[in-house]
């Protein structure tokens, strides 16, 4: 990854989730490390809200960048992944029709890699690439970094409109149940260590 100054690319479509971004780790050996990212999925339908989860994988490879909050080497990369056919949702029926939309079989994972970051605040804002299905799209958001005995804690949440990624979302009961296309992912997790 580069070295970010004070502006940052132009932020694409409202995105996700997340989908994703973990973001940093202290300063070490130039080697990428993997931790869990648990993320949090929602929406509502013209019926009803609905939410599932996933844990996911982070993977940072520290570097010579900007210090963050909570990481004096920066980050040189990093990459969140999710494997749809993990996810989990209340109920069975819901869980298929998910994975159903996301057509798990033929695109298994869905990816955040971090291009660029910028120290803000409590952390930092995030700027990538999300990939679901086939299509990849920009996304920028902000990332809260608390450090912590066991590395850090990151955690945020990215809007998404999962039309402008190819997937149609779910109707059901003959067009009595609609699920709107706007989702929100929340993610959390301790990466480093």
């Amino acid at each position: 990854m580069r070295r970010t100054s004070t502006s940052l690319r132009a932020p694409g479509p409202a995105l996700v989730t997340s989908v994703v971004a973990g973001l940093a780790l202290c300063a070490g050996p130039v080697a990428a490390q993997q931790s869990s990212v648990d993320f949090t999925v929602s929406g509502n339908s013209t019926v009803r809200g609905w939410t599932c989860t996933v844990r996911g994988t982070g993977q940072v490879t520290p570097g010579s960048a900007s210090a963050v909050r909570g990481f004096d080497s920066g980050v040189q990369a990093a990459t969140l992944t999710v494997t749809v056919a993990d996810f989990v949702c209340p109920e069975d029926e819901m869980r298929e029709h998910l994975l159903e939309a996301m057509r798990a079989t033929e695109f298994p994972e869905i990816t955040f890699r971090l291009d660029s970051y910028q120290p803000s605040g409590q952390g930092a804002v995030a700027t990538g690439t999300i990939t679901i299905l086939n299509a990849s799209r920009p996304a920028s958001f902000p990332v809260f970094l608390t450090p912590s005995g066991s590395g850090v804690q990151i955690q945020g949440e990215v809007p998404l409109d999962m039309t402008e990624y190819g997937v149609e979302p779910p109707v059901v009961f003959g067009g009595l149940m609609r699920v709107r296309p706007q989702i929100r992912i929340a993610f959390s997790g301790v990466v480093g260590g």
